[in-house]
């Protein structure tokens, strides 16, 4: 995957994402052979810049919400028909106010993957991966198709999803649906700053976007969800420095703790994660906020991308599990996660080749590579950015440093 800085210019997608041609020194018409170069696989809106809103739905196909059973085919016929249709949904929508930068990400799950995708299949795609100890469970919940909707507006998000769920019809069942909000100064319900550990531009792509290590699939990503509900009542009463202690930061000025000073079990301490030669690894998040005080819910909704599953996995396991075993996440003792889910996220390109029907391996060994670059969106439409976004983390899933190059 190559860096920024190409001679064609940046073309925006139907639902904002970014794409620019990759191929050094070639012409407008094409390569040095003459032969006009293929276009890039053009990724989802992934590399987006915060919002003050966002939707997620977690959709199985049918009626029914078990893991038994494949989907039926009418329900893949309508879940195609709605690939082909997204684009311009997200497009008619979002230009009521394109200010607000309305998106969407849809993610595809491992249990309908064989029926909409066919043969060949994302190296990284498996059912989501539970972690197990004495009073901590990161909890596998059913989960065939994500809708990850965000935007400057609650209004755009609320129409966008109700587009999609008249669109889908019978063919999509939502087991999971929550609205997240912009908290204060980028806060969490608990009190402290959350997501600002997200690499940018080229390094954000090296950690999001597949590229040669699966080619088939390149300019697509990974996301991993989980709904977490925190016991607020018993989170306040605790003091302030034991909070710190346990976050790893401290609250007011969101400053990180020094490793003297900073426990083993902080959070942040157990989510920052090295590969096998010493770099550090990254992920692009976009946590969010969410709760119905009158029913007494306070809640993370934690979304992760990565170009593989590996490293928000390993971050669950030194959560849950601990490192060393039985050195885990003291946050663990006042938030629960209640949903889990790991979905492929196709390119744009991808996404609509889906709409016609499954890929054969013919098919998927033809698909482009990624985007050399994606920059970040076009200055004409930004959303309005979330204040704080460019320091200190709660950061559930916040992975420091830099990704390795290919």
């Amino acid at each position: 995957m190559g860096r920024a800085g190409f001679g064609r210019a940046a073309r925006t997608g139907q639902d904002g994402t970014v794409s620019v041609n990759g191929a050094s020194g070639a012409s407008e018409s094409g390569g040095a052979s003459g032969v006009p170069a293929p276009e890039p696989a053009e990724p989802q809106a992934i590399l987006t810049p915060l919002t003050e809103a966002a939707i997620f739905l977690v959709a199985v196909a049918g009626a029914g919400a078990g893991p038994a059973g494949g989907p039926d085919a009418g329900s893949l016929a309508g879940i195609r028909d709605l690939f082909g249709d997204l684009a311009g949904l997200v497009r008619s929508v979002g230009t009521r106010e394109p200010r607000a930068y309305l998106t969407c990400v849809t993610g595809i799950g491992d249990r309908i993957w064989d029926e909409l995708g066919g043969a060949p299949r994302p190296a990284g795609l498996h059912e989501f991966r539970e972690f197990r100890a004495p009073g901590r469970l990161a909890v596998s919940t059913p989960g065939d198709l994500l809708f990850h909707i965000r935007a400057g507006r609650m209004d755009l998000c609320y129409e966008l999803a109700s587009q999609i769920m008249f669109r889908a019809g019978s063919a999509l069942t939502v087991v999971d649906e929550v609205h997240g909000f912009r908290y204060f100064d980028n806060r969490d319900v608990i009190g402290f700053v959350d997501g600002t550990e997200n690499p940018a531009g080229a390094a954000a792509e090296r950690a999001v976007l597949i590229g040669a290590e699966d080619p088939e699939f390149a300019g697509g990503s990974y996301v991993i969800v989980q709904k977490y509900l925190h016991d607020l009542a018993a989170w306040n009463a605790l003091p302030t420095e034991q909070q710190e202690n346990i976050i790893g930061r401290y609250k007011l000025s969101d400053i990180e703790q020094t490793d003297d000073v900073k426990p083993s079990y902080a959070h942040n301490a157990l989510t920052s994660i090295t590969d096998d030669d010493g770099e550090e690894v990254q992920i692009v998040r976009d946590n969010m906020p969410f709760g119905t005080p009158g029913s007494g819910e306070y809640g993370t909704y934690f979304i992760g991308y990565a170009r593989s599953p590996d490293p928000t996995e390993q971050m669950m396991r030194n959560m849950f599990i601990g490192l060393p075993e039985g050195n885990y996440d003291r946050l663990l003792d006042f938030s629960r996660a209640v949903t889990g889910g790991l979905f492929f996220v196709p390119s744009q390109t991808l996404l609509e080749q889906l709409a016609d029907g499954p890929l054969d391996a013919g098919d998927a060994a033809a698909q482009p590579a990624p985007a050399a670059a994606a920059p970040a969106p076009p200055a004409a439409a930004p959303p309005p950015a979330r204040a704080g976004a460019g320091s200190g983390s709660l950061g559930i899933g916040s992975m420091k440093g830099i990704s390795r190059d290919e």
